[in-house]
């Protein structure tokens, strides 16, 4: 009887809905993710070490976790359009000031703040799944997460196309005016929800602490993934590296145009969502981390063969990121009420893992090459192996 209520009470979205805040998704996010192709371009343009301009790839990732930690908790408290709307336009700002960045203090500051105000996407798929019925939450999820995977696939073709025709200034300068007129739009599409007077801000904070300590589930999942996102940003970071150098000596528009290969996380965000939608969670944990562990040998081959390599990053794509849509939707169904709260806890350990692969990528590529950023993909893969197998036999049903 209770499901015959909610289904009744919570009427699906329109496909244009779902379209629309797969776009949000998209256009968030992918704007933490233009750096990475455009080290070199940055490092001659500021005078600066290739060290120093992909440490600003380090910084995307650690703003993008603390906008997580701190604001994203919000949407459980805040009305959701006016953050979300917010977020955009910070970013949007933010990234204007950071294409007239003349020294590396203005690159390191100004980076941080975008990327800060970039996790509207965040916001927007815990959103997304509770206001859906229950039987297409994982579906929805899953289309969110397509169209946020398809931002950071085409951030890094568009990046590398603008850098390479004009300059990467103008990728930053650009992506800024296309935010803050996006903005205006999701004001006026996205449905207006009021603000939880149950609950106070230092509520929400402290409800994150409780939430790490009373939900292991919730942290396994957590750290399983951000191994898994280390992963995929040690494979971006470094592939700069890879094309730009010999024996390829790819041009920053070539490198963006290699990153496409990342399409393939579109298929798997929506086969990830409606395989654990009928019920096959440990199916697909068991795929993925194949994938991402096997990865390894096409990909110790990169610098000798392109197709080698190119497979090696859609192994490696398409396991992480259905094994996030995965991580999402168990998470999700810890409390209903806390989507947002949950979210902020599980996305904050997650991009951790970013910030980690990107730094391992740098530190590797400089102190043992290629073959220090493959052995280090095999290390969190091992590590994802162990954590995900302990969870699925500890973890209480939800």
């Amino acid at each position: 009887m209770s499901n015959a209520v909610a289904t009744t009470t919570t009427p699906a979205l329109s496909p244009k809905f779902v379209l629309l805040m797969a776009t949000a998704c998209g256009l968030c996010a992918g704007s933490a993710y233009f750096n990475q192709p455009l080290i070199y371009s940055i490092e001659k343009s500021l005078g600066i070490s290739t060290s120093q301009a992909g440490f600003a790839v380090v910084l995307a990732q650690i703003g993008y976790g603390l906008g997580l930690m701190l604001l994203v908790p919000l949407g459980d408290l805040l009305n959701k359009r006016k953050l979300i709307v917010s977020l955009m336009v910070f970013a949007a700002f933010s990234q204007i000031l950071l294409s007239f960045s003349s020294n590396l203090a203005m690159l390191y500051f100004f980076t941080v703040c975008a990327t800060f105000g970039a996790i509207s996407a965040q916001v927007l798929i815990p959103f997304g799944s509770s206001i859906s019925p229950p039987e297409s939450s994982a579906a929805i999820v899953g289309k969110l997460m397509s169209g946020l995977v398809m931002g950071i696939i085409l951030s890094r073709t568009f990046a590398g196309f603008v850098s390479t025709y004009w300059s990467w200034e103008a990728v930053y300068f650009s992506s800024g005016i296309i935010t803050l007129l996006f903005a205006g739009l999701m004001w006026t599409k996205l449905p207006s929800t009021a603000a939880n007077k149950n609950l106070t801000v230092a509520g929400i904070y402290r409800s994150l602490i409780q939430l790490a300590i009373t939900q292991p589930h919730l942290i396994r999942r957590a750290c399983a993934g951000a191994l898994g996102f280390a992963i995929l940003s040690l494979v971006f970071t470094s592939m700069t590296f890879v094309l730009a150098n010999p024996p390829y000596y790819f041009s920053d528009f070539q490198i963006g145009l290699f990153g496409l290969l990342g399409v393939i996380g579109i298929f798997s965000s929506s086969w990830s969502g409606k395989t654990v939608g009928k019920g096959r969670e440990n199916f697909v944990a068991i795929l993925c981390i194949g994938l991402m562990l096997f990865s390894c040998i096409p990909l110790f081959f990169a610098q000798q063969n392109i197709v080698a390599y190119a497979v090696g990053v859609l192994m490696s794509y398409f396991g992480l990121t259905a094994f996030h849509v995965l991580n999402q939707n168990l998470v999700y169904r810890i409390d209903a009420t806390a989507r947002s709260r949950i979210n902020a806890v599980y996305m904050t350990i997650y991009f951790s893992g970013a910030a980690l692969g990107s730094l391992t990528a740098v530190y590797a590529w400089q102190h043992r090459g290629w073959m220090g950023c493959v052995v280090s993909i095999l290390v969190f893969a091992i590590g994802i192996l162990l954590i995900d197998r302990y969870d699925f036999s500890h973890r209480r049903t939800i």
